[in-house]
C-alpha cells in the first residue's frame, strides 16, 4: 500500500461527489446549489439532486427565497451532520422517520393578477386572435400588441394572423411593420 508524506494511508477509492457537497455544505451553511456545487467540483445538477434527497430525508433544510431573485439556499439540519457523514462513507442514507422529518416551506405562487398561462388546444391561439381581430373591427394591430394583449408569444400570434390572412378573415394592412385588421 502507498503511504502519503504523512505517513497515512491512501485511500483506495476516489472521493464521492456526496463527500464532497457534504464537506462544503458544512463549511459554507445557507449556500445556493450552484456555490456548493462549485465549491465541491461537482456539477449544479448533481449537487441539487443530492441536496434534494437528503432534505427529503431530513438531514438538511432548505430554505426557499421570497420570489425568483432570492435564491433557495441549503444548511445542515441541527445534531445530523455526523449522521450524514456516517451514510456518505457507507453509501447506504438511512431514511428518517417521518415525525423526524423537516418539511421545506411550499414554493411562492405567482401573483393573483399575473395572467395564467394555460396550454391552448390545437387551434386555440387562431381562434383567439380571431376573436380580438373581431372585437375590434376597423383598427390595424401588429402582433406584439396582440401577443401582450393575449398573453401569448408574438410570433405564435403572427402565425395565426398569418394563417387568417390566407383564409380571408384577416388583411395585412402594413408590410413593415407588419400590421392586421379584420376582413
Amino acid at each position: 500500500m502507498s503511504q502519503n508524506n504523512n505517513d497515512q494511508p491512501q485511500a483506495s477509492k476516489p472521493e464521492t461527489a456526496e463527500s464532497k457537497v457534504r464537506r462544503a455544505l458544512r463549511a459554507y451553511p445557507g449556500t445556493t446549489a450552484a456555490n456548493l456545487a462549485s465549491m465541491a467540483g461537482v456539477g449544479r445538477s448533481t449537487a441539487t439532486k443530492i441536496l434534494s434527497r437528503w432534505a427529503i430525508e431530513g438531514l438538511v433544510a432548505r430554505t426557499d427565497g421570497k420570489d425568483q431573485s432570492v435564491p433557495v439556499t441549503w444548511a445542515m439540519c441541527d445534531g445530523q451532520a455526523e449522521e450524514i457523514q456516517a451514510a456518505v462513507k457507507t453509501e447506504n442514507v438511512p431514511a428518517v422517520p417521518a415525525e423526524n422529518a423537516v418539511e421545506s416551506e411550499p414554493s411562492p405562487s405567482p401573483s393573483p393578477d399575473a395572467p395564467k398561462k394555460d396550454r391552448l388546444p390545437k387551434g386555440g391561439l387562431y381562434e383567439l386572435v380571431k376573436a380580438y381581430l373581431h372585437d375590434h373591427p376597423g383598427e390595424s394591430f401588429g402582433p406584439a400588441k396582440i401577443g401582450t394583449e393575449l398573453g401569448r408569444s408574438s410570433g405564435a400570434v403572427n402565425n395565426a394572423l398569418e394563417r387568417l390572412v390566407v383564409s380571408g378573415l384577416a388583411t395585412k394592412t402594413c408590410e413593415a411593420p407588419k400590421r392586421f385588421a379584420s376582413s
